[in-house]
């Protein structure tokens, strides 16, 4: 019966084949196929006497596919090519001998001649893999160094630099640049553990047996064989591990920033392209975009002269390299950062601003400890010496945006001018203290303010938003969009709740964020911060007359009688470097970020960075009031001293030649040039300088008068004065500085007599066009008058005024009060 199942099977078999189908047995190996096994890790690193495990897969591939394990599993077995290590059946690889239950692992009483061979072996399809193993003795320790430059060696004729030896390496490493760090093991009885490199014997280590590593990935990028690339300026440690053996660490620098170049190149809604150029901006329209940038290949170099990238070869972004982009006045275009080192300008109103970009710490090239050099010297570096913790400038490209801008104009005083004479100046009756407020283009008064006290001093924040008005009865606060006057809006830290901040307003920063005032009567300084705390600070310095700012707010300075102070750490420290230099009277703070100037009986250069004089100094009898700006280029100190007006243009290493980025405040040289020296017929003293940025000219808006601040009868300071404003043009359009003059008007209705007049306050508008100054004498009484800065003249009678004083069909209102402190709103 089961003969006669089978042949029905046969006959099925036959009747399926009759109709075109085929059979095929199972058991028929496919075709095409090839074995592998797949043995994991490839190569084993090992101490004598430790354990490790292998893993081996039997593979199979069909022609061009991928290979898969074969399925069902066969069986692996192992073999080593040297006795001394042994393999168990699982996989176990001992570097020594196992006992016959594969428990313990013996070490093998020598050494196996590197590398041992592990086989692994698929019989059941005839096919193997194998990994190698290397073993040596447990490192106790080890140390790292890099190599010694020997020189450069012949290679098929050519004089060529070895792999991994660096002739120009310093204290630190360029970014991406890689540099081979050396690795000997010692084991237990001090003995070196061979290198197979150098000596190919039993016991010895690979190079690649090692395991690198950083402390900081974001500073160094860690390879094999112990290569190690600089990504991020930072100081790391980099360390090497062999089987559990870790290795003493040893420093890794990647070098910091040491200058930077600015470009400028045309706005394409997409990234900065080419042409690039270095040179001003003269004629931008309102709403012209412009892009700079510092991304470009050297746009930033390291100490080493080397380029820094916004990308390491990863792709990692330079975090570390955060730049900010500088307006030198912030309302005539807006900076907006769009991409790694790069910002889109827009150009806002109509005037000119200095641009410039900056890495400043700590968001950006922050201070590291000492650290050991990478460098084959050795030693420990300073952090300072090799570049990390100081401020990097770029240099400076000018910006001028055309057009016009209307403005206000602010006015005060501390005394009544009642008549056209004296008499009631001085007077006891009490005052009506007041700010009045004008248009710039009528001149027609627009607000009167009352005031709370009788105002010393009138400084506008740079965003134009407030008017600061000081008082040695309290501080007053004008809010220019409402014009509401206000008291007691900054409450003193630590102080009582009826304090009140006293004083002269020095200056505003740059960001319109901090106040400055000096109480000299009582001996105290405050600082205000209107935006953070929105408090006050008092501090107990004595005799303080002057305060600048760094335009990326970096630090500021206030300085008096007894030199100059450098705000740290929540305080102010005097600076050692000025203590014997005599009283200052102002301070200034140079475009370029290299140097503050002092100006006292002498001008004083300070590096920026530590507050150290520079060794030129002193360079020669100081202007009492300075300006400073940036033409070309090249920053220019001006100021007026006695009958010279003097004109100092500092340069510095970095600065040349112009394909050099301008740098390190302290790794350059700075070098302030023999002023140029234009005489002057100015008969007073000078108290303020108002500066047109537009046309490059400076103006005394201020002289010490028997009508101004501290007037004591029969005061002669400026017992001759005259009947135009003094200036000083920079030369710039005209190739020669020489001295300017304004003249006062002789027409109108009605006539002014052009008198003798002492010009005591006042400003220029952010375009440049017009200079505002208030003056008094006793034909005319207490004016305001406006100067047309391009043709030279009083281009308008003036408005403010004790007489009948007619601007069209309109009389404004009597201003009862000398303009001793005028101010224009910048917008």
């Amino acid at each position: 019966m089961n003969r006669l199942y089978t042949l029905g099977l046969i006959g099925l078999a036959g009747l399926l084949a009759s109709c075109g189908s085929s059979v095929t047995s199972s058991t028929q190996p496919p075709t095409n196929v090839t074995y592998s096994v797949a043995v994991s890790p490839s190569r084993l690193t090992m101490n004598v006497g430790d354990l490790a495990t292998i893993t081996a897969v039997a593979d199979e591939q069909t022609l061009n596919s991928t290979p898969r394990p074969v399925s069902p599993a066969p069986v692996i077995k192992f073999y080593s090519s040297d006795t001394r290590v042994s393999i168990s059946p699982a996989g176990q690889v001992c570097a020594g001998q196992w006992d016959i239950h594969y428990l313990n692992c013996v070490p093998a009483l020598s050494l196996p001649s590197n590398p041992v061979t592990i086989t692994a072996v698929d019989a059941a399809h005839g096919s193997t893999g194998s990994t190698e193993v290397f073993v040596h003795n447990r490192a106790a320790n080890i140390t790292l160094s890099v190599p010694i430059y020997n020189g450069p060696v012949t290679s098929g004729g050519v004089s060529v630099v070895p792999a991994g030896e660096y002739p120009s390496l310093t204290n630190c490493v360029s970014q991406n640049l890689p540099i081979k760090y050396t690795a000997v093991a010692v084991d237990s009885n001090g003995n070196v553990i061979p290198n197979c490199a150098v000596s190919n014997v039993a016991g010895c280590v690979n190079d690649l047996d090692y395991t690198w590593s950083v402390a900081d990935s974001t500073v160094a990028a860690a390879g094999i064989y112990g290569s190690v690339a600089g990504r991020n300026p930072g100081v790391t440690s980099v360390y090497a591990k062999l089987n559990g053996t870790v290795s003493t660490p040893l420093t890794f620098a990647t070098c910091p920033p040491a200058g930077i170049t600015l470009a400028s190149s045309g706005y394409t809604k997409g990234a900065a392209a080419p042409p690039y150029s270095t040179a001003d901006l003269d004629s931008l329209d309102k709403g012209s975009l412009e892009y700079l940038t510092a991304s470009q290949p050297l746009s930033i170099v390291d100490t080493n002269g080397n380029p820094l990238h916004p990308f390491d070869l990863d792709g990692v972004a330079l975090d570390t390299l955060q730049l900010s982009f500088l307006s030198s006045n912030r309302l005539i275009g807006s900076l907006t950062a769009i991409q790694p080192f790069t910002a889109q300008f827009t150009a806002t109103t109509s005037g000119r601003s200095i641009l410039s970009v900056n890495c400043t710490p700590p968001a950006c090239n922050p201070s590291v400890a000492d650290f050991a050099s990478p460098s084959p010297s050795g030693g420990f570096v300073s952090a300072e010496a090799a570049g990390f913790g100081y401020p990097i400038y770029s240099n400076l490209i000018g910006a001028t945006v055309t057009g016009t801008t209307a403005s206000t104009v602010l006015v005060t005083g501390t005394q009544f001018a009642c008549a056209a004479t004296l008499t009631c100046v001085g007077s006891t009756t009490p005052q009506p203290h007041a700010l009045y407020t004008f248009d710039t283009e009528s001149l027609a008064l627009t607000h009167t303010i009352s005031l709370a006290n009788l105002p010393n001093s009138l400084v506008v924040a740079p965003s134009g938003t407030t008017a600061y008005v000081g008082s040695s009865a309290g501080l007053m606060v004008i809010n220019l969009s409402t014009f509401e006057s206000a008291l007691q809006v900054y409450p003193i830290a630590g102080g009582l709740s009826t304090d009140v901040v006293t004083g002269v307003v020095l200056g505003v920063s740059p960001d319109s964020r901090y106040v400055l005032l000096s109480d000299v009567a009582n001996g105290l300084v405050f600082l205000i911060d209107t935006t953070g705390t929105k408090n006050a600070t008092r501090f107990s310095i004595p005799n303080i007359h002057a305060v600048t700012f760094a335009a990326d707010l970096s630090n500021f300075w206030i300085a008096g009688d007894n030199g100059v102070y450098v705000y740290q750490s929540d305080t102010f420290v005097q600076t050692a470097a000025s203590a014997n230099k005599g009283s200052v009277a102002a301070l200034a703070w140079a475009a370029d970020g290299l140097s503050y100037f002092a100006s006292g009986a002498q001008l004083n250069d300070y590096t920026t960075c530590n507050d150290q004089n520079n060794s030129q100094n002193p360079v020669g009898a100081g202007p009492l009031n300075l300006s400073s700006s940036a033409i070309n280029g090249v920053p220019r100190i001006v100021g007026l001293n006695g009958g010279n007006w003097l004109d100092y243009s500092v340069t510095s290493s970095a600065q040349a030649p112009t394909a050099t980025p301008v740098g390190n405040v302290c790794l350059a040289t700075v070098k302030v040039n023999s002023p140029a020296t234009t005489p002057s017929t100015l008969a007073c003293t000078a108290r303020q300088f108002s500066f047109s940025e537009r046309l490059e000219q400076v103006f005394v808006s201020g002289v010490v008068d028997q009508y101004g601040p501290g007037f004591v009868t029969g005061d002669t300071s400026c017992a001759n004065p005259e009947s135009v404003i003094h200036g000083y043009d920079l030369g710039i359009l005209s190739g020669t500085p020489s001295e300017i003059t304004l003249s006062v008007s002789t027409s109108g209705t009605p006539t002014f007599t052009p008198v003798p007049i002492v010009p005591l306050s006042g400003g220029v508008l952010t375009d440049g066009r017009k200079l505002y100054v208030g003056t008094f004498d006793t034909t005319n009484g207490a004016l305001l008058r406006r100067f047309d800065l391009a043709s030279g003249t009083e281009d308008v009678v003036p408005t403010l005024s004790s007489t009948n004083a007619v601007i069209g069909n309109t009389v404004p209102a009597s201003i009862p009060v000398i303009p001793s402190f005028v101010a224009v709103v910048p917008k």
